[in-house]
């Protein structure tokens, strides 16, 4: 017999509208933690999914980032802090936030699981 092989799911950012009826899971998956598990549970919210991927990508850069001594405590730190908070300010006026240079990597880990 042969083999079928599932395709991954193509996420764009097109696809990814707020809900207002998930506007405080969207909010809260701007923390790291909270979103990579709101990541793994929510299943049909994809605004949520996207803003905890991305939030949860940034969580583990920051760590790698804070094992190296001056700039990770004095910059990857406060930056991180920075982002969380315009994320959520923006996930509670409705509007989609893309961290620099970790959404393309959201959508690829929205694919992938």
């Amino acid at each position: 017999m042969a083999e079928e092989k599932q395709a991954k799911k193509v996420y764009t950012l097109e696809e990814i509208k707020f809900n207002e009826a998930n506007k405080v899971m969207a909010i809260l998956a701007c923390i790291p933690l909270i979103g990579l598990i709101l990541f793994l549970v929510e299943k049909d919210d994809k605004f949520v999914r996207y803003m905890g991927a991305q939030f949860a990508i940034l969580g583990v850069a920051t760590m790698v980032l804070a094992v190296i001594p001056v700039i990770g405590w004095l910059l990857a730190g406060p930056v991180m802090w920075v982002l969380i908070i315009v994320g959520m300010v923006k996930a509670s006026k409705g509007e989609r936030f893309d961290v620099p240079m970790v959404s393309e990597w959201a959508l690829k880990l929205m694919g992938a699981v």
